[in-house]
């Protein structure tokens, strides 16, 4: 099967095809270009070789980024905060905060409700309840992979509406 022609040549060709396969697999597009970007700004500094065979190098040098990404994530040992010493919790000084933090959890609250019905409870169960994905899928009924494009359908939604509370 080949692929559409496209007017771009060259590594551009591909960045689209390249972010959208990562996104995909890592359920997160962030991590997706920051991951083409790196494999990108390598195929550049590679030489003339390299460059004949794009396509492959640029997929293969952005899933070694993503798993780097991953390795040096789980090395990261997290801790909740209620765990830690009061000596370890730096509390900064703000008057503010409480009206903020209300002011988000209203605002969350109701971006929420402008979701679908199947796409607010998805995303409650796995990200606010932490459900894994596939028990969420196993309370509703639905497939795995429904469950992820619903969760990733709510984060984008959430993320875009919520963007004036990014500090």
């Amino acid at each position: 099967m080949s692929r559409p022609s496209s007017p771009r040549t060259g590594w551009l060709a591909y960045y689209d095809e390249l972010v959208g396969v990562w996104s995909r697999r890592t359920g997160n597009r962030h991590d997706a270009e920051d991951a083409a970007h790196d494999a990108i700004e390598r195929l550049l500094k590679a030489d003339a070789s390299v460059a004949l065979k794009a396509r492959g190098y640029l997929f293969q040098a952005a899933g070694h980024r993503l798993i780097d990404r991953w390795r040096r994530q789980d090395r990261a040992e997290h801790i909740p905060w209620d765990d830690l010493d009061e000596a370890d919790q730096q509390v900064l000084e703000d008057a503010d905060a409480p009206v903020r933090a209300a002011r988000l959890a209203d605002d969350l609250a109701k971006v929420l409700a402008e979701l679908p019905p199947k796409c607010r409870e998805a995303f409650v169960l796995n990200r606010i309840e932490g459900w894994t994905q596939a028990e969420v899928a196993a309370h509703m009924g639905l497939s795995k992979n429904m469950i992820e494009r619903y969760v990733m359908r709510a984060i984008e939604y959430v993320r875009d509406r919520l963007r004036e509370h990014n500090p």
